[in-house]
């Protein structure tokens, strides 16, 4: 045995008795890093837990983060503590994420043969980054593109975005969005964030004959007509955001919504109405990792709340929520990802729930499901995926229904299958109707 792995063995030999006698200290954490640095006696140790900044790896949100590297991150997992690879990847987040540096930070695990591996990253001062987050084709729907710029300083960042999106609501709305963050306000636990939007809307031929057929017409009653049409949608929404924990943050906030009416007044001149509501969102993520094993939850619940006394014409309340849950072993993935909603008051359009998109009843055409949304909504989502190298391919099934006040629509299926490579994804789904196939095909890039 060479004078070199002797000095390594004996340092990793200290750190297991350091650590049995004193449960643990700096000094022992320093001792196994330069063991592991010095020698391939680092084989002996199982990687625990990868983390980017004190943040588990399945929590840490970044656009920039692709899921190849995500997955590769993933991949340490249970794996040797092999300083070189790790030393690969900490390269390649400085690249990827655009940062000054990162330095890998390794400590004790649960037991004396595993370690724990942290990403610790040193953000620029000043950063600035061009990003296409959403570029997506529906033979049903259309085209859905965003472009978005950014800019970071310090605790501080920019965000603006164009696009036109026809996924996601009962309309497709063109324009842009602005988002400015404070990461540290007064405390790494307190965000403040402030999002400006301005969009002009249109609306899909079936949505506009249903609203022309529903019985709630009358120009004087705006406020109490959940189907009145709008051209022109603007949202100022201030929020606040605490980090109680790795796992729980909570958010509470204002969204001031005025939209410019299509139906004019009695007397001929445009009209305006608002949809002020405070808001709040709690959400949840906790990684559980076992030898062959990770599991995955996250959770999500959200509130809308507009009242009179925050200067709304409209009056409601709105409740999502979404669950979903991830096993892991080897190269399978099993998903499943539960959601639901309810409204109750009178909503305008873009606070209803659809589903037929990208996300949700792939396949279906939300327009023939009910072209005015719904007020309440419930969706159940399975997937099988498989991964090979930085690639998985996946099939899936989905269940959902749709309902607008005592009365729930038809619970409908679709199944499918797709291939999603870093951000890029192309799919294949087919709904269930009855007695016959229509194939929806959709690609693009999504985060």
């Amino acid at each position: 045995m060479s004078a070199k792995v002797l000095r390594a063995t004996l340092a990793v030999v200290s750190f297991g008795l350091g650590t049995a006698v004193f449960g643990g200290t700096a000094s022992a954490d320093q001792a196994l890093v330069r063991a592991l640095a010095e020698s391939n006696v680092n084989q002996q140790y199982l990687i625990e837990s990868v983390s980017i900044s004190g943040v588990e790896v399945a929590h840490f949100q970044d656009s920039k983060l692709s899921s190849s590297l995500r997955q590769r991150l993933f991949g340490l997992i249970g794996g040797p503590c092999d300083m070189a690879t790790i030393g690969e990847l900490a390269s390649k987040l400085r690249s990827t994420l655009h940062l000054q540096d990162v330095r890998e930070h390794l400590s004790r695990g649960s037991s004396p043969d595993r370690v724990r591996v942290d990403f610790q990253v040193v953000h620029k001062d000043y950063s600035f980054d061009l990003s296409v987050p959403r570029f997506l084709y529906d033979s049903n729907q259309g085209w859905t593109t965003e472009l978005s710029a950014s800019m970071h300083a310090h605790e501080h960042s920019l965000a603006v975005g164009l696009g036109s999106n026809g996924d996601d609501l009962m309309e497709r709305f063109t324009g842009f969005s602005t988002r400015y963050e404070d990461s540290h306000l007064f405390s790494d636990r307190l965000h403040f964030s402030l999002g400006i939007e301005g969009y002009h809307d249109l609306w899909n031929p079936a949505t506009r004959r249903a609203v022309a057929d529903s019985s709630v017409n009358d120009s004087a009653s705006l406020a109490s007509n959940p189907y009145a049409l709008y051209r022109n949608r603007r949202n100022f929404a201030p929020a606040l955001t605490f980090a109680l924990s790795r796992a729980l943050s909570v958010s509470v906030g204002a969204s001031f919504q005025r939209m410019e009416m299509e139906t004019p007044s009695p007397s001929g001149e445009e009209m305006s109405m608002n949809a002020n509501a405070a808001t709040a969102e709690v959400d949840f993520g906790y990684t559980l990792e076992g030898n062959d094993i990770q599991q995955r939850w996250d959770g999500r619940y959200g509130l809308r709340l507009a009242t009179h006394e925050l200067g709304s014409d409209y009056v409601y309340s709105r409740h999502a929520v979404s669950l979903r849950y991830e096993w892991k072993s080897g190269h399978n993935i099993v998903a499943d990802r539960l959601t639901g909603g309810i409204i109750t008051g009178q909503a305008p359009l873009f606070e209803r729930f659809a589903l037929g998109n990208s996300s949700t009843l792939m396949g279906w055409n939300r327009y023939a499901i009910d072209p005015l949304g719904g007020d309440r909504m419930a969706h159940n989502a399975v997937s099988y995926g498989y991964q090979f190298q930085d690639a998985t391919a996946e099939v899936f099934y989905d269940a959902g229904l749709i309902g607008d006040g005592d009365r729930w629509g038809t619970l409908r299926h679709s199944v499918g299958f797709g291939y999603r490579q870093g951000i890029f994804n192309v799919a294949m789904a087919f709904p269930l109707y009855q007695g016959r196939i229509a194939p929806v095909f959709t690609a693009g890039m999504n985060y």
